[in-house]
């Protein structure tokens, strides 16, 4: 796809950085389904937040099951509706490669170390953009050697508590030269987790760091802001929508796609983290149409 071209939103975001810096069982055994990936560790304590105006007894993803069952490909949910502090996953523990949603996690151990005396120079700080507004590969795997490899990854990995996740040490995808931190292995889980830590207040981003890296996740290019968006952003109407997709053959040129979409939905009475990994995909178009129908039909059910 493309690069983008960088927006004048920069000027306030940058800003903001250096003050900074300087399955399933669709309904039985969502796992765990009442957790909050805001937290530091899963909590298996039911939760009956008395603020819920629809409180969720039946999986959102129930409504899918005959959606889901005639899609090729092997496919994951987890999602994170706040207003009921209630977690549900469909297809839970099914680890699959990130592709380059591992760009959120690259930003999150940047902005983590910040906090931890190893702040980013100017340079450095200047490839996020690139990295998640226009998923520059050579972007990422500069910050990556930046902030000192897959075992930094991994370390902000267990604060943030993505327990299920291994970061990738392979330099390229065995027979491409695609990079190889794609074939991070992460789980829907997992990323509803990660996505969480920028949508909400916790002890491992400040709100600083938490701001600049949803800002940069609403101003993905065009061409790349499908998936939890519904197709794009406007799609969810009355919504602001924060996300990172990510697209992978793993059959040169162009079959067996991994698609990934991972993102945070905010507004019109809803506030929700939804993550879906796609796995055997026949076309990268057939991926991003099962995600965006997958979000659409979340959006409705939440509503």
């Amino acid at each position: 796809m493309p690069h983008g071209m960088n927006k004048p939103f920069h000027l306030a975001v940058t800003a903001l950085l250096a003050s900074l810096i300087g399955g399933c069982s669709i309904i039985a055994s969502p796992a765990p389904r009442t957790t909050d990936p805001s937290k530091p560790a899963p909590s298996v304590t039911p939760t009956n937040p008395r603020s819920s105006s629809r409180p969720q007894a039946v999986s959102p993803f129930a409504s899918l099951s005959s959606y889901l069952a005639n899609r090729a490909g092997q496919i994951t949910a987890a999602l994170y509706d706040k207003r009921t502090r209630k977690t549900w996953v469909f297809h839970p523990g099914v680890r699959q490669d990130t592709a380059s949603i591992v760009k959120v996690e690259i930003m999150g151990t940047a902005l983590w170390q910040a906090q931890h005396g190893r702040p980013l120079s100017a340079a450095k700080r200047a490839l996020m953009p690139a990295m998640i507004e226009n998923s520059d590969n050579n972007a990422a795997t500069e910050l990556l050697a930046a902030v000192g490899g897959p075992s930094a990854v991994q370390r902000f990995d267990r604060q943030a508590g993505l327990y299920q996740t291994t970061p990738s040490r392979k330099k390229y995808i065995p027979g491409t030269t695609l990079p190889g931190w794609g074939l991070t292995t992460t789980t829907a889980f997992d990323e509803v987790r990660l996505v969480s830590r920028f949508a909400y207040p916790n002890s491992v981003l400040p709100n600083a760091s938490r701001q600049y890296g949803l800002n940069l996740m609403k101003h993905v290019e065009p061409d790349q802001a499908w998936g939890v968006s519904g197709g794009n952003y406007g799609v969810l109407p009355g919504t602001t929508v924060a996300l990172k997709n990510g697209w992978l053959p793993h059959q040169l040129p162009n079959s067996d796609w991994q698609i990934n979409s991972i993102g945070w939905v905010s507004g019109d009475g809803r506030d929700f983290v939804l993550a879906v990994l796609t796995n055997h995909s026949p076309s990268e178009a057939y991926g991003i149409d099962t995600i965006n129908t997958i979000a659409r039909k979340i959006y409705a059910e939440l509503g």
